[in-house]
């Protein structure tokens, strides 16, 4: 979509959107700053919804002329600087305007926005620690709906890449089937809790044992406290870094699958792992040396240099 000529029209608002959605995904979603861009995201997808159906529903309504503007018209009060309505009041504005924003989707916006704040004004990091799987599928899912609104789509925003994982999300948080797993959790507490202290130590120990030869993000077990083992999928791209041991590269991975060794609990799919607290993504690191990276032949290259020592008079 091309930017126009008017600050408040639905195209403008709708690119910088896919501006800020560049900046966002520079990072990966463990970044506090993944998080903080989101929300700038966020509120022009909301601005772009609403002046899709006029420009003037933008306006901060306190002020005359703010509507003159949003329609274009020449102001003759000087100086004059135009102001829109806050993103509070256009939340409330695009829920009685778009017919798929529903009031869960709005309570979404308030906080998101809130969190951007408190990020913005304050001394607080709200997105510093804030995990993925409560806010990532629910907001892929309001981008969804707001760019359908606009007339857009989640490629046109996103890419196809982005869009495809995010569509995944989307279909994660609409799994209703996964809500099942609380029972499979509250059956295996039962069992664990009849388990005497003595067999809870050993197959504790056993956990910790097993999570320490296999591959695998290592978290609390949500039945027993016990380690366990998550494995997951990569998504997004691999950020690579250079320091002084060499090449480090860190993945986004999503998780799809969680075993316990103490308890016996085995959860499967990304949906019943948000469901069990257990979706939020992790980060995998690789550590390489340089010449391995690289794939540098040192006996060649020494024999390289050997052969122009000795073609030198």
């Amino acid at each position: 979509m091309e930017k126009t000529s008017h600050e408040w029209s639905p195209e403008s608002l709708f690119a910088k959107a896919q501006k800020y959605t560049e900046v966002m995904f520079e990072h990966q979603d463990s970044n506090w700053q993944f998080g903080l861009w989101s929300a700038f995201v966020l509120e022009m997808l909301i601005r772009s919804a609403v002046a899709k159906t006029s420009p003037v529903l933008l306006a901060d309504n306190k002020e005359w002329n703010n509507l003159l503007y949003a329609l274009g018209k020449p102001i003759k009060k000087s100086p004059f600087v135009a102001k829109s309505a806050s993103i509070t009041e256009l939340i409330k504005r695009v829920e009685d305007l778009a017919k798929d924003f529903t009031r869960e989707h709005a309570n979404f916006c308030v906080n998101h926005v809130e969190r951007r704040n408190s990020e913005v004004h304050s001394g607080n990091m709200p997105f510093e620690n804030l995990g993925t799987s409560s806010w990532l599928p629910i907001f892929f899912t309001v981008c969804d709906v707001l760019t359908k609104e606009i007339g857009e789509s989640l490629e046109s925003l996103f890419g196809t890449e982005i869009a495809k994982q995010a569509s995944e999300e989307i279909e994660a948080l609409k799994d209703d089937t996964a809500k099942a797993v609380k029972g499979t959790i509250a059956a295996h507490k039962t069992v664990w809790e009849e388990k005497t202290a003595e067999e809870k130590d050993q197959a504790r120990k056993q956990a910790n044992t097993v999570a320490l030869r296999h591959y695998g993000h290592r978290v609390n077990c949500p039945v027993c406290q016990s380690t366990g083992l998550l494995l997951g999928k990569a998504v997004g791209e691999v950020k690579r870094e250079v320091d002084d041991d060499g090449i480090v590269e860190k993945q986004v991975m999503r998780p799809e699958s969680f075993q316990c060794v103490a308890c016996g609990l085995k959860i499967n799919g990304y949906s019943r792992l948000i469901q069990s607290g257990l979706g939020d993504t992790y980060t995998a690191t690789s550590h390489y040396d340089a010449i391995e990276y690289f794939e540098v032949d040192i006996d060649e290259h020494i024999r390289g240099m050997m052969e122009e020592d000795n073609n030198e008079y």
